[in-house]
């Protein structure tokens, strides 16, 4: 069963792709953004869905009034500044970047007896920047590919950001499972503050020892809020690792997680929000988000200055994929 279908979600068009395994619903108008992923045979949701707050076109680039959970994209910075790498140009670049705020183009949708194929592009920057994102859901598969390509419509090496941004609906205990045992994590203040860490990095194999843990998904009452990158990846003596990381849910003996490889997709951030933060004022979401990036900050600027940002040539275009499964 392959189905690639239109339908309405959160009172715009949206489409359906569907095999036997797995649903996911995109939002063009909106970003691009995914607003379910259902594993079918379990029937179960994984992504978050704020209800309280009521996606609709954005007016003033607003991020808060569009962060209710889903899927989206972040491109070329996630925090708002000035992007002013163009000669003779410059540009702002909003909270979580520019393509959440504007309708993307419907590029490809194919359907064949073994694959769904759906590309749909955004241009950044009045096209300096081509962001294409292509999922392909092949028959009875429990695995999304997620191919992206950014094209340089210049003639200058360009600077960039990425981050995937899909937010997770979880509950006390799930677990967090990365399997490369090598990977450290940037300490901020929300980890500093909640654990009184002093040092500048933390491996992850060290956070099991943590109380509570940090690879488990803290208590409802934790009030712990912390974004935090990884080291580079691809560097040193564990160059082009296969990198998966999972959420498990060892009740329900159901997972989700993301599978790349570190010669593409550089860093991993992950954004834990137990009740801890929220932009608006109103209560706090409780949610994960997993998040492969290119780039060790949400700042554009930090990146470049520690040499770990993205670049895409003049004229050229950059290609990677990232795979979301369920099991």
């Amino acid at each position: 069963m392959l189905n690639l279908t239109h339908c309405k979600a959160h009172g715009f068009e949206a489409i359906l792709l569907k095999n036997s395994e797995l649903a996911i619903t995109v939002i063009p108008q909106l970003g691009a953004k995914v607003t379910s992923i259902v594993s079918l045979k379990h029937n179960r949701e994984w992504l978050a869905d704020d209800k309280k707050i009521t996606l609709k076109i954005t007016k003033n680039n607003d991020f808060s009034e569009h962060d209710n959970g889903g899927w989206d994209e972040c491109f070329p910075g996630i925090f708002p500044q000035v992007y002013e790498h163009i000669p003779d140009k410059t540009y702002f670049s909003h909270d979580h970047g520019e393509l959440w705020c504007q309708a993307w183009q419907i590029t490809n949708t194919h359907i064949s007896d073994e694959e769904i194929v759906l590309s749909l592009q955004a241009e950044v920057f009045d096209s300096t920047f081509t962001f294409i994102r292509t999922f392909t859901l092949k028959k009875h598969s429990k695995r999304l590919l997620v191919d992206y390509q950014i094209k340089n419509n210049t003639t200058d090496n360009l600077p960039f950001v990425w981050s995937a941004h899909p937010i997770f609906a979880v509950e006390p205990e799930m677990r967090i499972l990365i399997n490369s045992k090598h990977i450290e994590f940037k300490v901020d203040e929300g980890l500093s503050r909640f654990y009184n860490v002093n040092s500048a990095f933390i491996k992850w194999s060290e956070c099991s020892t943590k109380v509570p843990p940090l690879n488990k998904v803290m208590p409802y009452s934790s009030g712990f809020a912390s974004k935090v990158f990884s080291k580079h990846l691809n560097t040193g003596t564990h160059k082009d690792q296969n990198i998966i990381v999972k959420l498990v849910d060892d009740k329900a003996q159901q997972s989700c997680g993301f599978e790349f490889s570190s010669a593409s997709i550089s860093h991993l951030g992950l954004w834990f929000n137990y009740n801890g933060w929220s932009a608006t004022g109103a209560s706090a979401p409780f949610v994960l988000g997993i998040e492969p990036c290119i780039g060790n900050s949400d700042s554009l600027q930090h990146s470049i200055q520690n040499s770990e940002h993205g670049i895409v040539e003049k004229g050229q275009t950059k290609f990677w994929r990232l795979v979301f499964f369920v099991n």
